[in-house]
């Protein structure tokens, strides 16, 4: 450290040289003015990249431990002298003996252009921020894919509710459902992360990815708002809302213990499995398949 301070403040006379026991080349050095300013720059490129050695032929101590510290702090200077000396030659040529050249003029309408742009960019984003926001800001804590399936989740609320407005009792049942769900899925992982428990968060992430997109594949339009809306098109629809409120439940309840098991400082268990929650996946793919073979010679798809 000591020659690297040495060598870019003082090498233009050698300081660097003479630190380092090396007498006879820090005098040539000293009345060259550091070989007219290329032996000072060379004798810094091989300290900072740690080719330098001392009299005794020793490499310096601390190369590994500094180095980066060293580099960082050497490019702020050189990128402010690089700033300093452009803003002078900005300056040296926007003003003349008269006044302001038309460079002057020029920078001087531009730098007045880009103030007036800047003043309406922040006032606007000022009343924006004064303007309450419809979508909550995610916690830091909650990863990104379980946050988009609380998003979700609060669109779907919203059609529950209309519906639960309109005298839908169970609508409104599974709109109390999924608001417990949404503030426990937070709380655990907010809770997690406070105890800086990675490996269970990781293993909570992957857990509730799985089941908070099988929730929300249960309670899209097209399975159990649809079952609401149309119950006589569909088979036993009395039990298959039984199945997504009671799914509901138990994934809320697990999450419930896990955020105690955390408060207790235990490893978290998952006992819930919600995997028929709306029919078997291939079972689905066969009556497709089947329903396609069934179509009309060129058409391909079913027609309503």
């Amino acid at each position: 450290m000591a020659t690297v301070v040495l060598s870019y403040l003082f090498g233009m006379f050698g300081a660097d040289r003479f630190y380092l026991g090396k007498t006879r080349s820090a005098l040539v050095k000293l009345f060259t003015l550091g070989g007219f300013g290329y032996w000072w720059l060379i004798d810094l490129l091989i300290t900072l990249f740690g080719g330098q050695r001392d009299s005794w032929g020793l490499r310096l101590r601390g190369y590994e431990r500094h180095k980066k510290t060293v580099w960082i702090a050497l490019g702020a200077l050189f990128a402010v002298s690089f700033v300093a000396g452009l803003i002078a030659l900005v300056a040296t040529a926007s003003v003349g003996e008269s006044g302001p050249t038309p460079f002057g003029w020029v920078l001087l309408s531009t730098v007045a252009a880009a103030a007036v742009i800047g003043g309406v960019v922040v006032l606007v984003r000022r009343r924006a921020a004064r303007v309450p926001s419809n979508s909550a800001r995610r916690p830091s804590s909650v990863p990104p894919s379980i946050w988009s399936f609380l998003e979700r989740f609060a669109v779907l609320r919203a059609e529950y509710v209309t519906r639960s407005a309109d005298g839908d009792d169970i609508a409104g049942s599974v709109v109390q459902l999924l608001d417990s769900l949404t503030s426990n899925t937070s709380e655990l992982f907010i809770r997690l992360a406070a105890k800086s428990e990675k490996s269970q968060r990781d293993r909570a992430r992957r857990e509730y990815e799985d089941k908070l997109g099988k929730l929300t594949a249960a309670l899209e339009d097209d399975y159990l708002l649809d079952i609401l809306a149309s119950p006589r098109l569909w088979d036993d629809p009395e039990q298959r809302i039984s199945d997504v409120r009671t799914a509901i439940a138990a994934v809320d309840a697990q999450l419930l213990a896990n955020v105690r098991q955390v408060n207790a400082r235990k490893g978290i268990v998952f006992t819930v499995a919600i995997d028929g929650l709306i029919g078997p996946r291939k079972a689905m793919d066969d009556w497709q398949r089947d329903f396609d073979r069934a179509a009309p010679d060129g058409d391909s798809s079913p027609t309503s």
